[in-house]
């Protein structure tokens, strides 16, 4: 009986398929890699655009109430500003040289179908004389 070197048809499938998975699993790694770079990219976008719009809260008296825009057609924001009560436990509240304003800002965008937000929370006084002018 003649013994034969080489590889038979059965092994060489079975390598080809074991090479193919290890393959398509990098694939999968590089893929899931850019999706969370795309993702820190976009988080990192809503930041700098919640960071110019407490700037400009800041240079503007703090007024009750909701407002809402966008930036451009894919990023948007909301803004809820209200009065706190600081000494709303005592029964003849003091006059006080300052308002305290609660600002809640969210913002918004799309990424593919799904819409992704954050949400900021900062407070603010206002003085009487910064009021008048």
């Amino acid at each position: 009986m003649k013994t034969r070197k080489g590889f038979t048809l059965i092994e060489i499938v079975i390598s080809i398929s074991i090479l193919g998975l290890g393959l398509l699993m990098i694939i999968e790694l590089f893929s899931g890699g850019l999706k969370v770079g795309r993702s820190v990219t976009e988080y990192t976008k809503a930041m700098q655009y919640a960071k110019i719009k407490l700037e400009e809260l800041r240079i503007k008296p703090p007024q009750e109430g909701i407002e809402e825009g966008s930036f451009n057609e894919s990023i948007r924001w909301k803004i809820e500003v209200k009065k706190v009560d600081v000494l709303s436990s005592i029964i003849e509240e003091p006059k006080l040289p300052a308002k305290l304003f609660k600002i809640d800002l969210s913002i918004f965008w799309r990424s593919g179908i799904n819409e992704k937000s954050i949400r900021l929370e900062t407070f603010r006084t206002l003085k009487e004389n910064e009021e008048k002018s």
